[in-house]
């Protein structure tokens, strides 16, 4: 019986520790357990990224991302406006995240699952799998 128990209680941390193991691409993966475990940015691969990793963790700055637009929403997370952002589903995005606006604006599907979940609701309609992974990491 305990050996059961012990087995459970392995899984669970596992499942918990590990829950950006299923995202398929390295570098999202490296990122959710960055923003979800505090592990390091350093493994990313794409500069933007780790840019924003690092600023989202407090080791860096929204000024090392080149792309202005993931630059500007990286900003916009830290206080400032999203309507420097000249993508419009990812401006709706920011606006919903930083209280100004609503999901619905999101033409994307995924991304406006993934927007309505980080609101409040299931990650179970986005179909894209990395994003549901990423989503469902977030939740834990």
């Amino acid at each position: 019986m305990s050996v059961v128990i012990a087995l459970l209680l392995l899984f669970s941390s596992y499942a918990s520790a590990g829950s950006c193991m299923s995202i398929g691409d390295s570098d999202q993966r490296a990122y959710c357990n960055a923003r979800e475990n505090g592990s390091s940015c350093m493994s990313i691969s794409n500069s933007d990224l780790r840019a924003q990793c690092n600023a989202e963790t407090g080791s860096g700055s929204c000024m090392s991302i080149s792309d202005s637009d993931q630059r500007a929403y990286c900003n916009a997370r830290k206080g400032s406006s999203c309507m420097s952002i000249s993508n419009s589903d990812l401006r709706a995005q920011c606006n919903a995240e930083t209280g100004s606006g609503s999901c619905m604006s999101i033409s994307d599907y995924d991304q406006r699952a993934f927007c309505n979940a980080q609101q409040g609701s299931s990650c179970m309609s986005i179909g894209d799998s990395d994003l549901r992974a990423r989503c469902n990491a977030m939740k834990r």
